[in-house]
Parts: structure tokens; sequence; C-alpha cells
């Protein structure tokens, strides 16, 4: 019986890139038998590219961004991961330019220095509970990333982020926010966790706070929680009764209002009802939202609005 025949070398380093967005690393090379002088021919040749050193595409350079996030954070070494804006932009909670993309920002323990396309927060103890990995590529979790913003931020923009959220991580915060004293934006994350809507998912969750502050009205029991598998706004169980806020750019699309109606129709086959507002009906100059609100609740409007 013949002996299996082992497969190409270029085989082989393409097998190995595809599990790995496209990427290889000098290591992997090594593994795979690359000499020094076959990566020298194949990197002039065209058929592989060094994206940083030691850290290589296969076939060409059109990567996917989350690719490059991963070579850039391969580059820096163990011990290191996405953070700042870039996982933010991984997280989605803010946009990156696609044709102008930003510099990759990755926070390490090793002795790197920031290279064109790079920016190197060096640090020396990145706790292993402020990162998370997502497929091959680490990445600062959600409280590590707000604390790293903040040091960059105006107050104002660190709320828009965070509002991104759907709960904000008050305990985390604190927590890594007492470890790392000191820090550039130490005072935005402690006003962040110590405002009193420091739950609060979005703008619009606020002013509906605000509006049940300025009309007396229930606040509710529950906020961004699970109700019968439907995640909600606000929960009123005693009634029973949701409140979802809805945002104009959010129902400028039909398909998404049809996904709402039947959501209200599944929680209504269980007794639920539902009430949804926008931002203009949180007018504070504006009663009826509450009106409408204390009578779901079943509540006496006049009582309770008869001072406005």
């Amino acid at each position: 019986m013949r002996p299996p025949r082992t497969k190409p070398l270029d085989q082989r380093v393409a097998e190995q890139a595809e599990r790995q967005l496209g990427l290889v690393r000098r290591s992997d090379l090594t593994e795979l038998g690359v000499t020094r002088a076959a990566l020298r021919h194949r990197l002039a040749s065209g058929r592989w590219h060094e994206l940083h050193p030691g850290v290589y595409a296969v076939g060409h350079r059109a990567i996917s961004r989350h690719a490059e996030y991963l070579a850039a954070v391969w580059w820096c070494g163990p011990g290191s991961a996405l953070s700042h804006e870039s996982a933010a932009a991984f997280k989605r909670w803010i946009h990156e330019d696609h044709d102008h993309p930003p510099p990759i920002h990755v926070t390490t323990t090793r002795n790197r220095r920031s290279r064109p396309g790079v920016v190197v927060h060096r640090t020396r103890h990145l706790d292993r509970g402020d990162v998370t990995r997502c497929g091959q590529l680490w990445v600062t979790d959600d409280a590590r990333t707000l604390v790293d913003l903040a040091d960059q931020l105006t107050d104002d923009e660190l709320r828009k982020v965070a509002d991104q959220l759907p709960r904000l991580p008050v305990t985390q915060l604190a927590r890594v926010a007492s470890r790392l004293r000191g820090r550039a934006g130490a005072g935005r994350i402690q006003r962040l966790i110590g405002s009193e809507d420091a739950q609060t998912r979005s703008a619009l969750e606020r002013r509906f706070l605000a509006y049940c502050e300025h009309f007396d009205l229930p606040h509710p029991a529950e906020r961004n929680f699970r109700v019968r598998g439907v995640r909600v706004d606000c929960w009123y169980p005693g009634a029973p009764l949701v409140v979802e806020l809805d945002s104009r750019a959010h129902h400028a699309r039909e398909a998404e209002m049809e996904t709402d109606r039947r959501r209200d129709r599944a929680l209504k086959r269980h007794g639920i009802d539902t009430l949804r507002l926008m931002w203009h009906d949180l007018a504070v100059g504006d009663p009826q939202a509450a009106e409408d609100l204390l009578q779901r609740l079943g509540l006496e409007p006049q009582r309770l609005l008869e001072r406005h």
C-alpha cells in the first residue's frame, strides 16, 4: 500500500489561512515547515503579503476589517486585545468610515510601539476579566472598553456610546474603575455610573423617566426586561403592561413595524397590554401620554394630573 501523499506546501498554508480569516503567523509557517527562503520567495512573488512583522495575508491584501483587527492583535502578541474605539466599532457601538478606516487600537502588556495603522496602548497588567474572546480575536469587554473610551471622550459623547448597550454594566464599571485609578476619564466614569439614569439604555428612555417624574407617574418595575420570551423596554407587572419606547428612525421601515405588531399580539395572548410611545409623546407640556399610561395601569388620571 502506497503511503498517503503529502499536500503541497502552498496548499497546506492556504488551508491554514482559510481557518484564520486569510491570515497566517510566522509561528504557523514554522509549524508547516516553511523556511525563511520560501517565505522570502513568496513575499517577493506577491503570493503572500506582510501586514505587520510576522503576520501575513495569503493570496491578497483585500482582507476584512475583522481580519485587520486580528492581524494587529496578533502582531502585538499574547496578552493583547482589541480596545478603545476599535473595540467599540467591533461591538457596533460606533461606526467606522469604511472608505477611510481609522487606526486600530490595541491594548497590550508586551513591549510594542505604535506603527502605521496601529495605535498601541501599553499596560502593566490586562486582567483576564477585562477581555473576552470572539472567535480567534481577544477584545476588551464592555466595562473596560467604556473605561478606555472615557479617557478620550466628553461626558456627552461617552453617554451616547453607553446608550448603545442594552444595559449599562454599573457593577463591572465600578470594579474596573477602582483598579485603574488615576485614568484621565475616571471622573467621567463616576458621573456615568452615579447618574440617576445610569441603567437606562437610550436618550428616549431617559426622556420617559423624566416624563414620569414630571407627572408623578409610577416608574416601571423593570427596564430592558424579558417578558414571556420577549425583551421589552419597560415592564409594569401589576397591570400587567409593557411600555415600548419607539424611535422614529427605527419605525421608518414597514417590516420592523410589522415585527412590533407581532410582538404585541404575542404578549396580548398572555393577557399583557402594550403602550407604545414616541419622542414627541413625552413632551412635559403634553399630559396625554401620562393619562394613557395611568388608564392602562388602572389609576385615576384626574386625581394625579390635577396639579398640572
